[in-house]
C-alpha cells in the first residue's frame, strides 16, 4: 500500500488566518487550505459531497473549516487546488497533469486532486468506530466513483492532529480504494507517537 506520512501545516493558527471555523473531530478540508488566500478561495475533491453525505448517513457530522455542499453550478464540485497536504517535492506529492473529465461536467474525483480528511486528537479517546467507519464511508464512495467512472487509483491525504499540541501530520495514500480502511492502524500510530 502506498502510504507516505509527512508534517502538515498547523491548522488551528491557519484557520484563525483565514478567519474560518478551527476543523474539529472528524471533517473534510479543502485541498488548498494551506495556501488559499482566503477562505472564499477554498477548493475540495469532487467526492466531497458524496463523503459528507455518507458520513451524515451513519451519525458523523463534517466538523470542517467550512462544512456545507460543495456543489457547483454545474453540479459538481470545484477541484482543489494541488497543494494543500501534498506540497512536498517527493514523486509522491507531485500533482498528475489535469483531468479534464471535471471540466465537461462530470463529477468524478480528479487525477490530480486528494481528497484531504481531517481526524483531531479528541478522537483518540472517543468511540474507536468513529475513525473506522469514517475511513469505511470513504472507501465506499470512492468504490462507487470507480464504478462509475472506471477509475480504481485514489488520491487521499489525512491529516492528523497529535495529541497534546504535538502538530499536525499527514498520511497520504495513493492506491485502490479498497486500501482505505486499513488506514485506521496509521492514524493511531501517529496519535500514539509512533
Amino acid at each position: 500500500m502506498p502510504v507516505q506520512t509527512k508534517i502538515h501545516v498547523e491548522l488551528a493558527s491557519r484557520a484563525r488566518e483565514l478567519e474560518c471555523r478551527v476543523p474539529v473531530g472528524v471533517a473534510l478540508l479543502p485541498g488548498n487550505f494551506s495556501t488559499a488566500a482566503n477562505a472564499d478561495e477554498f477548493r475540495y475533491h469532487a467526492a466531497t459531497s458524496p463523503v459528507r453525505s455518507a458520513w451524515r448517513s451513519v451519525g458523523l457530522d463534517d466538523e470542517g473549516p467550512e462544512a456545507r455542499d460543495m456543489t457547483g453550478e454545474n453540479g459538481n464540485c470545484t477541484a482543489a487546488h494541488p497543494m494543500g497536504c501534498s506540497e512536498g517535492l517527493s514523486p509522491f506529492s507531485r500533482p498528475a497533469q489535469p483531468d479534464h473529465a471535471n471540466d465537461a461536467g462530470s463529477d468524478a474525483p480528479s487525477a490530480d486532486v486528494p481528497l484531504v480528511v481531517f481526524f483531531g486528537a479528541g478522537l483518540h479517546a472517543g468511540p474507536p468506530w468513529h475513525l473506522v467507519v469514517a475511513l469505511g464511508m470513504v472507501s465506499s464512495v470512492f468504490a462507487s466513483l470507480a464504478r462509475r467512472t472506471g477509475k480504481r487509483d485514489v488520491r487521499l491525504d489525512i491529516v492528523v492532529e497529535r495529541p497534546g499540541d504535538h502538530g499536525y501530520a499527514c498520511i497520504e495514500y495513493r492506491g485502490d480504494a479498497f486500501g482505505i480502511v486499513a488506514l485506521a492502524r496509521e492514524v493511531r500510530r501517529v496519535w500514539a507517537g509512533v
